[in-house]
């Protein structure tokens, strides 16, 4: 019943809005409220009904596997896109709305959004469920289902709130015979459970394409920061991250990530200040690679312009010879001795699990790529 989701999940600090329960309530009543920041009641729940706390991420943590830090997978490769449609968005579309932007953030690979545009155009999905952009604040997060290639476009690129995507598959498993999730590790271990309950889930769910995610902000807290930081929050439009900064002699200092005005003015946040804008119900989780995907998709140890994909079951193997044979897609081996930029990962492993010491961290994570094992930290 609701009543115990919001005592022992919403009020409890748990709830990581994932939005799985609200996919999952047989009686419809659960939804989003109207800001995305909250699921709410608007009917009466059945006296006796526990699907909503039974399947929920946050009360029933993600089991990752105790072997290796990056889960089960059939090979690791780095891939480039090729479709130039994809290549020459720029997927944070403010430009529109705010000229002086410039061309901030653009792409770092397309990879997500070229496999999402060729299983449409192949016909081998009807949607794509993903995280989008609210129309009347398009620096924030909210779900969406794409149907073509410029809703996939639209909603491509990083979005580092908290976004209750799974809200968004009971709509397009009623709607569309064949779907494909694009989410954060509680978004795919969310799918797979309903896929577990409902046979209708397990049919129509086609392609779990996971985003390793080392934390995600709250919206409230990055407003609250911004207030502290000196930022007009009227006038906030983007979240932009440079990569650029990773190449300084040490990153840790300045993360390379900003907060960005109308006006084009950036506000570096330094890692006290990004520590203070994490979402603190998302700190417990250990599924880092979303392990449960067909594939996975990272910028980790990547290089401008590509992707590091972990290809988890023949289903993903399948996604990505396929483009490849097609020009799609440019894939080469990954090879963690020949990645020059290793002050990145330090930086990552610093933002992610907030260690002090993030050269020990690092070894970790370089051993657990080098030999597949997990590190318990």
């Amino acid at each position: 019943m609701y009543k115990d989701l919001e005592r022992d999940v919403i009020k409890a600090g748990k709830c990581v809005l994932c939005g799985t329960c609200v996919s999952a309530c047989p009686n419809d009543v659960l939804k989003v409220d109207e800001w995305g920041k909250r699921i709410v009641s608007v009917g009466k729940c059945p006296m006796g009904c526990t699907v909503c706390t039974d399947m929920c991420i946050g009360l029933h943590p993600i089991q990752v596997d105790p072997i290796e830090i990056f889960g089960n997978f059939k090979e690791v490769i780095q891939v480039q896109s090729l479709m130039t449609n994809v290549k020459q968005y720029s997927y944070f579309q403010y430009q529109r709305f705010y000229p002086d932007l410039g061309g901030i953030a653009k792409p770092k690979s397309g990879v997500v959004s070229t496999i999402l545009i060729h299983l449409l155009e192949e016909n081998i999905i009807d949607c794509a469920v993903v995280a989008g952009r609210r129309q009347d604040d398009p620096w924030r997060s909210s779900p969406a289902i794409a149907t073509t290639d410029k809703e996939v476009l639209y909603a491509s690129g990083t979005k580092p709130f908290q976004c209750p995507t799974n809200a968004a598959l009971i709509d397009a498993i009623v709607n569309f015979d064949r779907v494909a999730l694009v989410g954060l590790p509680c978004h795919i271990e969310g799918a797979r459970r309903l896929a577990q309950k409902y046979l209708e889930f397990r049919e129509t769910l086609k392609y779990l394409i996971g985003i390793p995610c080392g934390t995600v902000f709250s919206a409230e807290l990055l407003t609250k920061q911004a207030l502290e930081m000196g930022v007009d929050i009227e006038r906030i439009v983007a979240v932009d991250f440079d990569n650029e900064v990773f190449k300084e002699e040490n990153p840790i200092k300045n993360l390379g990530m900003f907060i960005v005005t109308d006006d084009g003015k950036r506000y570096p946040m330094s890692l006290s200040e990004f520590k203070a804008t994490m979402a603190k119900e998302c700190i417990s989780c250990k599924d880092f690679a979303a392990e449960y995907s067909d594939l996975s998709v990272a910028t980790l140890a990547a290089p401008v312009g590509w992707s590091t994909v972990f290809i988890r079951n023949e289903k993903g193997k399948e996604i990505i010879e396929n483009m490849v044979s097609k020009g799609l897609l440019l894939q080469r081996p990954f090879n963690y001795e020949k990645i020059e930029d290793k002050a990145k990962l330090e930086a990552q492993a610093e933002m992610v699990w907030l260690k002090s010491s993030p050269k020990t961290w690092m070894s970790m994570v370089t051993q657990a790529l080098m030999k597949r094992q997990r590190t318990y930290y």
